[in-house]
């Protein structure tokens, strides 16, 4: 296995939207490289992770040299990209991750947050109704991206240098394979710009987001659904890093179930919600959220938020509110015991 690390001047990306969900995350965007699509019949053979720092960008790559290596090189590149607080990547969630769980042969068994660039454009996007397919390379084009890329090839092309690499060691062709892979993780971190183009509430509150605590050993959590009904509000999810064990039947005086469960890794939250005049509201002022950040939006009226009016779903509130109360809960119930 080789391992090549590098260092890039760039400006690190920040906008009020993403700071909402991901300030203060530790961030990995990752890319790999394989022999084939099919992870029964194919390798892994290169992976790559860029992660912002204070000053720029840092840019690893772990190398398969041959074959006999794969599983080493996964293992290694496996135990830098699961340290992270958020994976992201471009369709990760139907190639990168599933190949290298199925690789791994049981060394991989959860993920951390898992953003994928692509589903969301594909389905939060307007973008994708005049632009000809949804390639990253194409969307690099649209966002003005083209220019930063050296590398020529596909992923079609690199296969074929590996294998032509294998058969000689030549080290301008493994540059090529390198190159390949070191530019598609740059450019997926600079197109991070196009969540700015999405319904990126919308899209967090359909695929999730995380909540993590400052303070140390304080369960991560990973929210996985948010269901709105007439009479309730449910959170769902996982515990990815250590998990609590905790249960309530009530919350700030008010009938509220939560239950922490440390066996399976899974955490839910049940509140009541109030249906009144075609509108969902959920009672702030009850729930000790009186005064908050919320008061801000107009939707937070007279200590109350509406989560849904007239058909209408308030997604950067909803979202907003679920965070601060899994941020108070752990702080009250957990950290703080």
């Amino acid at each position: 296995m080789e391992y090549i690390n590098k260092k890039i001047k760039y400006p690190l990306y920040s906008s009020r939207a993403f700071d909402m969900y991901f300030h203060g995350m530790d961030i990995g965007v990752l890319d790999i490289e394989t022999t084939g699509l099919s992870p029964k019949n194919s390798a892994f053979i290169l992976g790559g992770l860029v992660t912002p720092e204070e000053d720029g960008l840092n840019a690893e790559q772990f190398f398969a040299e041959s074959p006999a290596h794969e599983h080493e090189t996964l293992s290694e590149f496996w135990k830098t990209a699961s340290s992270k607080d958020i994976l992201i990547t471009f369709n990760g969630q139907h190639f990168d991750l599933p190949f290298m769980k199925e690789r791994a042969g049981g060394m991989i068994d959860s993920f951390p947050y898992h953003l994928d660039l692509y589903q969301v454009v594909k389905k939060f996007s307007p973008i994708r109704k005049f632009l000809p397919n949804l390639k990253q390379k194409t969307i690099e084009d649209f966002l003005g991206l083209w220019q930063y890329r050296k590398d020529e090839i596909s992923g079609g092309e690199s296969v074929e240098l590996y294998y032509r690499y294998l058969n000689g060691k030549n080290q301008d062709i493994k540059e090529k394979i390198l190159l390949h892979n070191h530019d598609d993780i740059v450019q997926l971190y600079r197109l991070l710009k196009v969540l700015e183009k999405t319904e990126i509430h919308k899209a967090m509150f359909h695929m999730g987001f995380p909540v993590k605590s400052p303070a140390p050993a304080a369960p991560y959590l990973i929210i996985e659904k948010i269901d709105i009904k007439s009479d309730q509000l449910r959170i769902t999810g996982r515990q990815h890093r250590d998990p609590a064990e905790y249960q309530a039947y009530e919350y700030n005086g008010n009938m509220c179930f939560i239950n922490f469960n440390k066996a399976d890794l899974r955490f839910s939250i049940d509140m009541p919600l109030i249906s009144h005049s075609e509108m969902t509201l959920l009672d702030l002022e009850a729930f000790g959220f009186a005064g908050s950040e919320l008061d801000k939006y107009p939707a937070c009226q007279e200590g109350f938020l509406i989560l849904e009016d007239r058909g209408e779903t308030n997604y950067l509130e909803i979202n907003h509110f679920v965070k601060l109360l899994i941020e108070r809960m752990i702080k009250q119930w957990i950290t703080d015991r």
